[in-house]
């Protein structure tokens, strides 16, 4: 499966503009957005899923 944020977004494939970036999280508005102000918060490490957390 793949994982758009690390594989696209995190290696830089796919320009985003930023928001805010720390040592832990990206935000960034989306690329798609479906509202107006439409940000994405990721963490910049994988987490396959959030029962592993």
């Amino acid at each position: 499966m793949s994982d758009f944020y690390c594989e696209e977004v995190l290696s830089g494939n796919t320009k985003v503009i930023k928001v805010l970036e720390t040592e832990n999280i990206l935000a960034y508005y989306h690329t798609k957005p479906a509202y107006e102000e439409h940000i994405v918060v990721i963490p910049k490490k994988h987490i396959s899923s959030l029962i592993t957390l």
